[in-house]
């Protein structure tokens, strides 16, 4: 899988929410890639850090934009500090897969099928990606787009995508508000979470979509739940997760969760040895009549219990193509 590396000098900064900047990188000669793909961004020689100079990012610009758009939240940690702070013409770097993997945060060839969009807070930058890129290219997708806000001054790039809603009649925007109560002015459009209701009442009995989730990881974990009570086969539903965790932190949470299924792996494979070497050894001393009896009969029971953990857990591996200490030790991906 070929990967490219860019240094890239930003153009612009601009102010598209409350507490939400999009940055306006120079796009590159050669730099290819897919409506809703991911990049990482590497700070080069940040005046501090938090533990980690990447992060994770889908791109909200497409592939025809002049610049390369990446959109985020301002909180208060060291790299976005750095990053409000950046000068025009510095540069980070940017690394992406050149060839999009089968499966990728990516529209669906088939526009017979209708791409249903769930997007939460700043889940929308690959949701607005996809879309552009759909309208501009005049691609007859039909396509919805849910797009949750606590307060329309929380919601970045809501004035572009009603553009988009009135330029393409097969684009229908249906933001919703969960604290409206709240907001300076007054709002005429949904209210609350998006739920089944809300999805049955906006977009009706769509049996053949594909539905794009991104958002805050509660959020796509809810909305999944949704859509599988709505119907929805979950080969149907792809998810995009902002988690907003540094690089670091996420290579040491899986760090973490792979020596937790190491110590079970091994654990099991003691113990299923273990049996085995009880059982020829109860069955040398004392035959297999003494054997028999109904603590021996628990032993076998466990017995078949472990080899059929063990059988499974190799034939995960066969499926995977992947080592024993490569499904243990290996590296794994963001998403």
């Amino acid at each position: 899988m070929k990967k490219g590396s860019f240094e890239v000098p930003l153009k612009a900064k601009e102010e598209i929410a409350d507490g939400t900047l999009a940055f306006f990188f120079e796009k590159p000669e050669g730099f290819r890639f897919k409506a809703g793909q991911h990049v990482r961004m590497t700070l080069i020689d940040p005046a501090e850090t938090d533990g980690g100079n990447s992060r994770f990012f889908s791109l909200a610009s497409t592939p025809q934009d002049v610049d390369l758009v990446i959109a985020m939240r301002m909180r208060d940690t060291a790299f976005k500090r750095v990053m409000g702070c950046l000068q025009i013409g510095a540069k980070v770097r940017i690394d992406i897969l050149l060839d999009v993997p089968h499966g990728a945060f990516a529209l669906h060839e088939d526009t017979a099928r209708p791409a249903v969009f769930l997007a939460g807070g700043i889940g929308i930058a690959p949701a607005l990606s996809m879309i552009k890129d759909a309208v501009e290219r005049g691609l007859p997708y039909k396509m919805f787009l849910f797009y949750s806000n606590r307060r329309p001054e929380d919601a970045a790039y809501l004035d572009e995508l009603r553009k988009l809603a009135e330029q393409s009649p097969s684009f229908k925007l249906i933001a919703t508000m969960t604290e409206a109560g709240n907001s300076a002015g007054q709002w005429k459009g949904e209210t609350g979470h998006i739920d089944r209701a809300m999805l049955a009442r906006q977009a009706g009995d769509l049996p053949s979509a594909i539905y794009y989730v991104s958002g805050l990881p509660e959020m796509v974990s809810a909305m999944k739940s949704v859509l599988v009570d709505s119907g929805a086969g979950e080969d149907s539903i792809h998810a995009e997760e902002f988690t907003g965790f540094n690089l670091n932190e996420i290579v040491a949470a899986q760090g973490w969760k792979r020596h937790v299924a190491a110590a079970a792996i091994v654990l099991a494979v003691v113990l299923v040895l273990g049996a085995h070497a009880g059982v020829a050894v109860s069955i040398s001393r004392n035959g297999l009549g003494e054997f028999l009896n109904p603590l021996s009969y628990a032993a076998i029971g466990l017995l078949i219990f472990l080899g059929m953990i063990k059988v499974s857990f190799l034939a995960s591996l066969h499926r995977t193509g992947r080592s024993f200490f490569g499904h243990l030790f290996g590296n794994r991906g963001h998403h």
